[in-house]
């Protein structure tokens, strides 16, 4: 009796195990090959309700021990629709044609990105010579502006010097204009001072001849008045 009570209970186990499995929710897909039915219940006599298209995604809510299973749509025109189908049309994995259009996605996405890496490898190699190219013209202009700098620093010691020489020049240019003006003045003077001596002389010759001229006058006004009387 014992062992008819472990049968029963394992019998038990095993049809509680059973309804589990059967009533297990995961997805699946229609099969690869054909489009198939989906029906208002777990047999051909029942209703059609749409035709789910190769590769469908659908999602499995239950199974039953005649090969069919309850199963609700994922995507399609009869989104969230539920029915029955045949279980031997479903798969679990990705239908062929749906992995060839995701490898193709990711093939053309992976083009892309390619594209885009290349692209952005020519703009950095453009931004490169660009900098490249800058930054040999900068040390150009650098290397000139230091002889330019070295240029002017020679030729403001050479201004310096020539301004020193300049200003010493002028200093004794300066010197000699004052020179030739005291010397101008006092050659003046002393030709001021000739002119009155060569007057003075002028005069005392005049006054001199006018003297004698005088003296000689009345010599002979008294010679002629002493002859006269005689």
């Amino acid at each position: 009796m014992l062992r008819n009570h472990r049968v029963t209970f394992l019998w038990m186990i095993a049809l509680a195990l059973g309804l589990i499995f059967r009533t297990a929710v995961w997805a699946a897909y229609v099969t690869d090959t054909f489009e198939i039915t989906l029906r208002s219940g777990p047999s051909t006599s029942h209703k059609v309700l749409a035709m789910l298209r190769s590769g469908q995604a659908v999602e499995v809510l239950q199974k039953n021990d005649a090969g069919w299973a309850l199963v609700r749509v994922l995507d399609g025109p009869v989104k969230d629709k539920e029915g029955w189908v045949i279980s031997r049309y479903l798969m679990e994995r990705v239908p062929w044609e749906k992995q060839a259009t995701q490898l193709r996605q990711e093939n053309t996405a992976i083009k892309t990105s390619l594209t885009e890496s290349d692209s952005q490898w020519l703009r950095y190699q453009t931004r490169e010579k660009e900098l490249t190219e800058t930054l040999e013209k900068t040390s150009r202009e650098l290397e000139a502006l230091k002889k330019e700098h070295q240029a002017l620093r020679e030729g403001a010691a050479d201004y310096l010097k020539l301004k020193e020489e300049f200003d010493q020049m002028q200093e004794a240019l300066a010197q000699s204009q004052a020179l030739a003006k005291r010397l101008a003045q006092e050659n003046e003077s002393l030709r001021f001072s000739q002119n009155i001596r060569w007057f003075v002389a002028g005069a005392l010759v005049l006054l001199c001849g006018w003297l004698i001229g005088v003296v000689m006058g009345r010599q002979r006004r008294k010679k002629s008045g002493g002859l006269h009387f005689s």
